[in-house]
């Protein structure tokens, strides 16, 4: 079935990972890109190549994927449509904000078309739930991965980058969600320690590298 812009959910589901792993890392790799879809990398390879075809990604051999122009505007206008349903589900609905990345995954394809009228309901917003821009715009000044940081100091969450229900459930349960104060304590290799309030949160893995923050004003 094709979608807005002629292209068929798989394809769609493929930009958009893209455009994520290119926001994170400046390119797309064959196993990253295998790894968040959950298929196998050469069932990734046989898409690159349809992908390219279509004129959406350029391929360096041993580098990874970039998106087109065009490609990249088609990118945008998915995660635009994305991150406006999560708006209504968690704004409207009243859907807890860490359940509907997923559930808006499912209802993005079918509701092409009516991007302005969901504006219309919400009114201006910039974000979705998770803190990520509506309007993906470059990458924004003085906000790093918490994992990143080196002082001690007073820094908010601006955003999370990962934003499937177990990740944003877990950071859920600890108080950390977009405009969350904390104090940084200390970074053992992959372990940081925070302070929320007067409790010590001890992250490690992937969740410091999930977490995009600020220094606190």
């Amino acid at each position: 079935m094709l979608y807005k812009h002629g292209v068929s959910r798989v394809i769609e589901d493929y930009l958009v990972t893209i455009i994520r792993l290119e926001e994170e890392y400046g390119v797309a790799k064959t196993g990253d890109i295998a790894l968040s879809l959950n298929v196998s990398p050469g069932t990734v390879t046989n898409t690159l190549v349809r992908l390219k075809k279509m004129g959406l990604i350029e391929r360096t051999p041993y580098k990874g994927v970039r998106l087109t122009e065009r490609g990249r505007q088609l990118a945008l206008d998915i995660l635009k449509r994305h991150r406006l349903v999560e708006r209504l589900l968690t704004d409207v609905l009243g859907v807890e904000w860490y359940k509907v990345h997923e559930i808006a995954h499912k209802l993005e394809h079918g509701v092409n078309g009516i991007e302005r009228y969901l504006e219309n309901v919400l009114g201006p917003v910039s974000t979705c739930p998770h803190g990520n821009p509506i309007l993906m715009e470059k990458k924004r000044q003085h906000e790093v991965p918490m994992a990143q940081i080196r002082k001690r100091g007073a820094y908010v969450v601006v955003r999370i980058v990962m934003e499937d229900e177990d990740t944003l459930k877990y950071l859920e349960e600890r108080g950390i969600k977009p405009g969350t104060i904390f104090i940084f304590e200390e970074r053992d290799v992959d372990k940081v320690k925070i302070k929320i309030g007067e409790e010590i949160i001890i992250l490690d893995g992937k969740f410091p590298r999930a977490i995009i923050v600020r220094e606190a004003k």
